[in-house]
């Protein structure tokens, strides 16, 4: 019979048991208690756990230690172990409690009281900059499930200053040699940052959520180190069709009666278009505005001439005071709602196409509507990303241009003539000082 010759293993291969000195000289076996230099260790027996100070910060001598500590426990017990004067036993640290992404915007909701959408605009904001900034994730339809528990479990602390800073950075670099791109850019990482941060306002939120949780909150807290990108305070809006003659050719094509061959849902959706066309265009609304405007507030036999008036009803409540105000209608626009008015059903202005959620999430009522003016917009050469609101800038701007920044804040109800300045004011000089004539002399 021959004999076999054994064969010996590389060092790296062998799996040692916790009795042996190899075993805990793997890296990760013994640890560190926060704020000592001394190794611990920790393993289990007869169902047991047990945690032992090993008196040194030579990482040799603490895995001879450890395999000693296991070898009596074997042999003694846990109890013969724990009254060994040699030997510390720790008892089992509680878990820390880590506040994670989903965790606080759960407590946020509980004491929110911003509208139900605004709050989920900040909600996508946090974690859409958790997923980029610190998980290196790019959100899909596909995969929002895994996605989002990913996000939700990632504990706050991870969000630092320094993981955000490269975040904007990252955000920018695309648009580096196009000016008007990188504008755009940090517009959109303004958004995103001051709608995150809103989540971390110390008198508006921190204060109101319950201590105990406050307490795991990271210092400092998350945005508090980065600051808003400046942007270009000449971004001056500038219409990209004729406004006057858009007005025109939406009276053409949408506002006139049925015509032959044209079925009945055609004609009613041309009609929709229309009205949506006005109440933006002509009253400066926006599409939420329009979308949940009733009769009742559009008020067309008044002694101080005919205006919609926004105020808070069943269905629809304005943003601030500023936004709830009376928006004064040309004659001929309230002549057109008069006759419009008197072949409507229902309280609502606009005819519904879809259900609607009364928390404001979600599509508008009118989806069809709005979706339809959007690509008759389109068609008509409207370049801006939102062609709907576009038609309230539009207004804004012609209101500037022929009445004055004044009339167009009121028009538009900005809080103050800051933002209207900002976007519609005409900084172009057209005059000149008058001496040149000096220099006929």
């Amino acid at each position: 019979m021959e004999s076999k010759t054994a064969i010996k293993l590389p060092s790296d291969q062998i799996r040692y048991s916790k009795s042996h000195v190899q075993y805990w000289q793997v890296a990760g076996r013994l640890y560190q208690q926060r704020g000592s230099t001394d190794f611990c260790c920790r393993f289990s027996h007869n169902g047991e756990r047990g945690f032992f100070d090993l008196y040194t910060s030579n990482r040799n001598e603490a895995a001879k230690r450890a395999a000693e500590r296991y070898r009596f426990v074997v042999a003694h017990g846990w109890e013969s172990a724990a009254a060994n004067p040699d030997f510390r036993v720790q008892q089992p640290q509680s878990k820390q409690r880590i506040l994670t992404v989903g965790m606080w915007i759960t407590e946020v909701r509980g004491i929110s009281q911003v509208r139900p959408i605004t709050l989920l605009s900040y909600e996508q904001a946090l974690r859409r900059i958790a997923a980029e900034a610190v998980l290196g994730l790019t959100y899909s339809v596909k995969t929002h499930e895994k996605w989002s528990e990913m996000v939700d479990s990632m504990p706050l602390a991870k969000l630092s200053g320094n993981a955000v800073a490269k975040w904007i950075k990252s955000r920018l670099e695309g648009s580096v040699s196009d000016p008007k791109a990188r504008e755009k850019a940090k517009h959109t990482v303004n958004h995103v940052l001051r709608s995150a941060k809103a989540l971390f306002s110390v008198r508006k939120v921190v204060s109101l959520v319950a201590k105990d949780v406050t307490a795991l909150l990271p210092e400092p807290l998350p945005f508090s180190e980065v600051s808003l990108l400046e942007e270009d305070s000449s971004a001056r809006f500038t219409p990209s069709v004729d406004a006057e003659q858009l007005l025109v050719r939406a009276k053409e094509e949408l506002g006139g009666p049925r015509i032959a061959g044209e079925s009945v849902e055609d004609f009613e959706l041309r009609q929709q278009k229309w009205i949506a066309f006005l109440l933006s265009f002509c009253a400066g609304l926006r599409r939420k505005e329009s979308d949940l405007l009733e009769w009742p507030q559009v008020q067309l036999e008044t002694a101080t001439g005919p205006r919609i008036k926004l105020e808070t009803t069943e269905f629809f409540s304005p943003k601030n005071q500023a936004h709830a105000k009376a928006i004064p209608l040309d004659l001929e626009v309230a002549e057109i709602l008069k006759a419009y008015q008197k072949v409507s059903s229902g309280s609502f202005v606009l005819k519904s196409d879809r259900y609607f959620g009364r928390n404001g999430v979600g599509k508008p009522r009118c989806y069809n509507t709005w979706q339809a003016l959007y690509k008759w917009l389109k068609a008509q050469g409207v370049k801006d990303r939102n062609p709907v609101h576009s038609l309230r800038k539009s207004v804004g701007a012609l209101m500037a241009k022929k009445h004055g920044i004044h009339a167009a804040q009121r028009l538009l109800r900005h809080t103050t003539p800051t933002i209207t300045s900002k976007y519609y004011s005409d900084s172009e000089a057209r005059e000149t000082p008058g001496i040149g004539s000096l220099l006929k002399r």
